[in-house]
């Protein structure tokens, strides 16, 4: 990909120590891409640095969050393709590089993190089981779910801005978005570096919120994914209740609790059906 085609955008929250430094390698390797950072409200001279370092600067009035950052530079963008990456160093030039290269034949490509890339250990576990949830729900491998570089065909993912969140799961659905209708989504290796400054996550508050967004998200895009397998495991439950009424009558008596089961799992089972047909019509009125 031509760098020319690119816009590069930075979410930016009291960033000071590490974003002159990263918009200065920026300018240097790809002159001819724009640059923008989102300045979410700093208290400190994110804002000032950035800009003196050669990016065009747009300021929250106060923070927003990281989604909304990436949204507001989204439509502030004038190139094609919009390449998002983090301003506190973690992400080297090299491989935003080897990311924007591989973009001439893909709607979207993410920089999957290896497993040698610095990773807090107190992240790990949760990380883990967010893999392990979203590999279910989206039925394939995800190599990364919420890697923060990533290029992205801009017309395309403005279709969906709509859904994105105003906080860190903003990675996440642009993920979902993608891989449920079907877009051309490559995965390139890279290595990320520890970060300059203090982390704003927090894992027990934006791991349980991002679980959760998985979930709507399949439910809004492949809504039988997720009714199917509820109306499975009710179905499994009325069996096992019809059997314990047979043996216990002598096969002359059904119980109450197997009947409702039995109904609930129609009813989920419908539900799913026309939910999807409710998810087919909104994503031809958006595409």
């Amino acid at each position: 990909m031509d760098p020319k085609n690119v816009s590069i955008v930075m979410p930016a929250l009291n960033e000071a120590e590490g974003v002159g430094h990263m918009v200065r390698g920026l300018v240097a390797t790809f002159p001819t891409a724009e640059i923008i950072v989102i300045n979410d409200g700093s208290s400190d001279d994110t804002a000032k640095i950035a800009a003196a370092a050669g990016a065009h600067v747009i300021t929250h009035d106060r923070n927003r969050g990281y989604g909304a950052s990436l949204r507001t530079g989204t439509e502030a963008a004038t190139r094609d393709y919009v390449l998002f990456c983090d301003s506190d160093g973690q992400h080297t030039v090299e491989d935003i590089g080897r990311v924007m290269e591989a973009c001439e034949d893909s709607h979207m490509v993410v920089g999957a993190r290896r497993d040698t890339s610095h990773v807090p250990l107190a992240r790990r576990p949760g990380k883990y089981v967010l893999r392990k949830f979203a590999n279910y729900l989206a039925d394939e491998q995800i190599p990364d779910l919420n890697s923060g570089l990533r290029i992205v065909n801009r017309p395309i993912l403005k279709k969906y801005l709509h859904l994105m969140p105003r906080g860190f799961s903003f990675s996440t659905t642009t993920t979902f978005a993608m891989l449920k209708t079907d877009r051309r989504v490559k995965w390139i290796p890279i290595t990320v570096r520890k970060r300059v400054g203090v982390s704003s996550i927090r894992q027990w508050k934006h791991g349980p919120q991002t679980a959760l967004l998985m979930l709507r998200l399949t439910v809004l895009f492949e809504p039988l994914r997720v009714f199917l397998t509820i109306a499975s495991c009710l179905a499994v439950f009325t069996m096992l209740s019809l059997t314990v009424d047979l043996v216990v009558s002598s096969g002359t008596d059904v119980g109450d609790s197997t009947v409702m089961l039995a109904l609930t799992t129609l009813l989920v089972f419908l539900f799913g059906l026309l939910c999807d047909e409710v998810s087919s019509l909104r994503r031809e009125s958006h595409e």
